[in-house]
C-alpha cells in the first residue's frame, strides 16, 4: 500500500490543527474573552415630520450646527469563562470610527452600575481624540456588560466588512486592545435588520436625550391641543413606576401648566384609591389614573381601563447562590420547601431565602399565575429577609416587601436570596443575577420566541371615561405618542402598539 506523500501529511496535519484550535476556542472553559457588538450606527438626520412633529432637534458644536452627525451604540460584555481584572489588559480597549470625529460619549447602560462611575470618572474615564474613543481598563466579571452611546460628526461612504449595518452612511467601526490569556472579538449580531430597526428605531429619541449633557441641544414643541392645565395623580404599580415617571416628566416639559404627580402604592392600592377618592375626570377638578399589573377586580364596577403595555418580569437571585437558570418545576419546589439549599440545585452551599412581594401587588399575582400556578406559601418567617427572626420553626426563610426597590435591595444584600422583579430594574443591581426560566432569557423580544412565561399586562384605569379636554384625557392620549412608547421600550416594556411582536390576544381590553 502506497504511503501518503509529505504534502498530504502536512495538509492533513494543518486541518487537524485548525480543528483543534477552533474546538479550544469554542469549548474550552475558563477562557478570558471580551465580546462587542455595534447595536446601532446611523445618521441623525431627522426632520420634524419624521418625528410626528413632537420633537425639533438642533445639534450644535461651538455654536455651529452639525449637518452630518451620526450616533453609534456599542455593547461590550464579558462572554468568556473567567473574570477580567485591570491587570489582564495589556492594551486598553480602543474604538476607531473611520472617517469620523468623536464629539462625545455616554454610558446609557451597565451591569453592574458601578461600571458607569469607573467609565466616566474625572481624569480616568472615557476620552476621545479625533476618530478614536479610548476606554479605561475596567474589571468585567462573567456576564458583566456596558454600553457606549457615541455622538460623531463626518461620514465615510467607503464601508468595509466591519462597517455599520446595511443602509448606513457611516464608516467602519473597529475595536482594538489586548488582554492576556484571552481575546477581544466582534460578536455576531443577535438581531436582524428588521428587529434592529424596530427596537433601536423606537428608542432613538430617548437615546438622544442621554447625550444632552454633551453637545445635544433641543427644543420640545408640543403638538397643538395636546396640553391641558390642572393637577393629575398617577398611582399604582411599582413595576411600571420608572417609565410612567419619565413619561410624566416629558409631558410636564411640554405642558407647563400641567402638574402630574406619580406615586407607587401598588396595583390594588392604586385601584382602591381611584375608586374611593376620585370622581369622573373633568376639566374642572384634579384627575386620577390608577396603574395596575392586573385587571381590576369586578367590585370596581365604575372603573374604565385599557391595556398600555407588557412588562417582562424575571426571577432574580443573589449571585452567591451560584445558579443562573431554573425550570418552572424547580421554582415550584423551592417555594413549597422541597429545596432549601442551593447545592440541591447544583449551586453553592447556601440556604435558600425567599423574598416575596405583598399579596396586594400585581407582580406577585403574575408570579403566582405564570410560574407557581398556585399561591405563595403564607408563612412569613423573617423580618430582615436573612434569618428566621419572626418564626424559627418555619421550614422556609421567607419575607415580604412592598416595592420593587425593597425586593431588589434584599436580594442584592442577602446571600442565597431569590425573588422576582421587572427586567430593567433587576439589571441595575451589582449582586443580582437575572435567572433564565426553562432555558429562556427574559427579553423585550419575548413575543417572538413565545416560550418565556413570566410577564404581565399593564393597565391604565380611570373613574369612568374622562371628559374631553381634561388633563386626564390629554395625558392618556400622550401615552399613545411615540415619545411615551419609546420610553416604555427603553425600560424593557413592550407597548401594546407593538402588536406585531405580541400574541394577538395579549393587549385586548
Amino acid at each position: 500500500m502506497a504511503l501518503p506523500d509529505t504534502e498530504t501529511i502536512l495538509t492533513a496535519a494543518g486541518l487537524v490543527a485548525t480543528a483543534v484550535v477552533w474546538a479550544v476556542e469554542r469549548f474550552l472553559p475558563g477562557r478570558k474573552r471580551i465580546g462587542y457588538r455595534v447595536q446601532m450606527d446611523t445618521a441623525i438626520g431627522m426632520n420634524p415630520q419624521d418625528a410626528h412633529s413632537l420633537v425639533q432637534l438642533r445639534l450644535l458644536r461651538q455654536d455651529q450646527e452639525i449637518s452630518d452627525a451620526t450616533l453609534a451604540l456599542l455593547r461590550f460584555e464579558n462572554d468568556g469563562g473567567k473574570d477580567i481584572v485591570r491587570q489582564d489588559y495589556q492594551e486598553a480597549l480602543t474604538v476607531e470610527f473611520a472617517g469620523r470625529t468623536v464629539i462625545g460619549a455616554e454610558v446609557p447602560d451597565a451591569n453592574p452600575t458601578d461600571l458607569v462611575r469607573m467609565l466616566t470618572r474625572n481624569g480616568g474615564g472615557l476620552r476621545h481624540d479625533g476618530g478614536r474613543l479610548f476606554i479605561p481598563k475596567v474589571p468585567l466579571n462573567k456576564r458583566n456588560h456596558f454600553k457606549l452611546l457615541v455622538l460623531l460628526t463626518g461620514s465615510d461612504t467607503d464601508q468595509g466588512p466591519e462597517g455599520g449595518r446595511a443602509g448606513s452612511a457611516t464608516g467602519a467601526v473597529t475595536v482594538g486592545g489586548f488582554i492576556s490569556g484571552g481575546r477581544i472579538r466582534r460578536n455576531a449580531q443577535r438581531w436582524g435588520p428588521r428587529k434592529l430597526s424596530l427596537a433601536l428605531g423606537g428608542t432613538f429619541i430617548v437615546l438622544l436625550g442621554l447625550l444632552g449633557g454633551l453637545l445635544l441641544s433641543g427644543r420640545v414643541t408640543p403638538v397643538p391641543g395636546e396640553c391641558a392645565a390642572g393637577r393629575l395623580t398617577v398611582d399604582g404599580s411599582t413595576a411600571f413606576a420608572p417609565p410612567i415617571r419619565e413619561i410624566a416628566r416629558q409631558y410636564r416639559a411640554r405642558c407647563a401648566d400641567a402638574d402630574v404627580t406619580v406615586l407607587e402604592s401598588g396595583s390594588l392600592s392604586g385601584l382602591g384609591n381611584l375608586s374611593r377618592e376620585a370622581g369622573p375626570a373633568s376639566t374642572e377638578g384634579p384627575g386620577f389614573i390608577a396603574v395596575s399589573d392586573v385587571p381590576a377586580p369586578s367590585l370596581y364596577r365604575r372603573l374604565e381601563g385599557d391595556p398600555v403595555g407588557v412588562i417582562v418580569l424575571s426571577l432574580v437571585a443573589n449571585d452567591k447562590a451560584g445558579v443562573d437558570g431554573l425550570t418552572s418545576a424547580q421554582v415550584r419546589k423551592i417555594y413549597d420547601g422541597t429545596y432549601t439549599n442551593w447545592k440541591q440545585l447544583n449551586g453553592h452551599d447556601l440556604p435558600i431565602r425567599l423574598v416575596s412581594r405583598d399579596a396586594g401587588l400585581g407582580t406577585r399575582r403574575a408570579f403566582e399565575t405564570s410560574v407557581l400556578r398556585r399561591s405563595e406559601p403564607g408563612v412569613v418567617s423573617s423580618y430582615d429577609c436573612g434569618d428566621k427572626d419572626r418564626d424559627e420553626r418555619a421550614r422556609l426563610t421567607r419575607c415580604e416587601v412592598n416595592s420593587t426597590k425593597s425586593l431588589l435591595d434584599a436580594v442584592d444584600r442577602v446571600p442565597g436570596a431569590i425573588g422576582y422583579a421587572e427586567v430593567y430594574a433587576a439589571a441595575q443591581r451589582h449582586h443580582v443575577v437575572s435567572v433564565r426560566l426553562n432555558g429562556n432569557e427574559p427579553d423585550i423580544e419575548w413575543g417572538r420566541q413565545r416560550d418565556y412565561p413570566f410577564w404581565t399586562v399593564e393597565y391604565l384605569y380611570t373613574y369612568g371615561r374622562p371628559e374631553d379636554g381634561s388633563l386626564t384625557a390629554k395625558f392618556l392620549a400622550f401615552m399613545d405618542s411615540d415619545t411615551a412608547k419609546n420610553i416604555m421600550r427603553m425600560y424593557k416594556h413592550v407597548p401594546c402598539a407593538d402588536r406585531q411582536s405580541l400574541p394577538v390576544a395579549v393587549c385586548r381590553p
